[in-house]
């Protein structure tokens, strides 16, 4: 494919993302009033401080809700597209890969709703004082929230990167196992560092999550690496 042919292919490829994301927006629309009155169950009520900011939080609602529904077809074109330039064993990598990559990211979003998002809150809200009154913004309330999910479902990546990067011959699992006691130590001091919740309970669990992504990576690495030397 020359140059033009590759732009032609990419701009079909984003216009089908597009009808997508249009398509799950009714969906997404429909849901915005239950999710936003579940997300603020914590802390009671939302406020908005700005003309727009209420529609354009419903409307951040409705386009995540469309792109969590249409991520499955997101991804597929995004592997057509690249495609083109594999060969037909990395073509065979694409085919476990995506499905896996989906999987992966929303188990990440679904510990940071079900989990970490709830207690951050509840901790949070415990540092109201006399002086100091909670009046949440729903737009600042949403990033937060929307931060934590992309940041969980891109952290249970983790297995996926590391078997990559030993499928390409660039990680040896004699690496991981060697530095295994200073990655719990490092994962237990980015627990400490990254938990919105100063609190014991929480800390183990985040560093647990990590310590048994990091266990998962080592033992698909090691497979990888022995299919290889087969």
């Amino acid at each position: 494919m020359n140059l033009w042919e590759h732009l032609g292919e990419l701009r079909k490829r984003l216009l089908i993302c597009i009808y997508v994301l249009l398509a799950g927006l009714p969906v997404g629309a429909y849901l915005v009033n239950p999710i936003i009155d579940w997300l603020a169950k914590p802390v009671g009520e939302l406020v908005f401080v700005q003309p727009l900011e209420a529609f354009t939080a419903q409307i951040q609602v409705a386009v995540g809700v469309s792109f969590l529904i249409g991520m499955p077809v997101l991804l597929f074109q995004v592997g057509r597209f690249v495609s083109a330039g594999l060969t037909k064993k990395e073509k065979g990598y694409l085919v476990w890969m995506l499905p896996a990559v989906y999987m992966c990211f929303m188990s990440g979003v679904a510990f940071s709703t079900f989990w970490v998002f709830p207690r951050a809150v509840a901790f949070l809200m415990t540092l109201r004082s006399r002086h100091l009154l909670p009046m949440l913004s729903v737009a600042s309330y949403l990033d937060f929230f929307i931060l934590l999910g992309l940041a969980f479902g891109v952290l249970f990546q983790l297995p996926l990167v590391l078997h990559l990067l030993a499928k390409l011959g660039i990680l040896r699992p004699e690496l991981l196992v060697k530095n295994r006691k200073m990655s719990y130590f490092i994962v237990f001091i980015m627990a400490t560092i990254f938990n919105p919740v100063p609190e014991v309970l929480t800390q183990l669990v985040l560093a647990a999550a990590a310590i048994a992504l990091l266990e998962i990576s080592i033992w698909l690495v090691r497979w990888e690496t022995r299919g290889k030397n087969r």
